[in-house]
């Protein structure tokens, strides 16, 4: 009778678990290849200088908005990457500690090429608020 029982209540939880919808983590799976280490918010306005590498932007998180340079990718699903690396292929890849860059107005990027649906742009700057994630 108990071994009933537990059979039942594991098909239960089953069925229920089947109908439990889930939420991709937005930043889980940014395009091709591993997790975004965290995400730039882009802030209104323009800047110019040096900026900071995508490493020094990783140990400054906060509510301050960085310039941040490195590699601009935008997967053909629209997600944008800022990368610190370019794997070399072609099209090239992002490699290395990447942001996934949110708020950008991409046809406002400078000099993108484009290469089997991905675009991207060697020496990028974004202007933002940096975020890391935890995990």
């Amino acid at each position: 009778m108990n071994l009933l029982l537990t059979v039942a209540l594991a098909g239960v939880l089953v069925a229920c678990a089947a109908d439990t919808p889930t939420i991709a983590d937005p930043i889980a799976t940014p395009g091709p290849g591993r997790a975004a280490d965290g995400i730039i918010n882009v802030t209104l306005g323009q800047a110019t200088g040096p900026g900071i590498s995508i490493a020094d932007a990783v140990n400054q998180p906060g509510q301050e908005p960085l310039l941040v340079n490195g590699s601009l990718f935008v997967d053909p699903d629209g997600t944008v990457l800022l990368c610190d690396a370019i794997a070399e292929s072609f099209p090239p890849q992002c490699g290395g500690t990447r942001f996934e860059v949110r708020g950008l107005d991409v046809d406002s990027v400078p000099d993108l090429e484009e290469a089997n649906g991905v675009r991207w742009a060697e020496g990028a700057q974004v202007l933002g608020t940096v975020a890391l994630v935890e995990g």
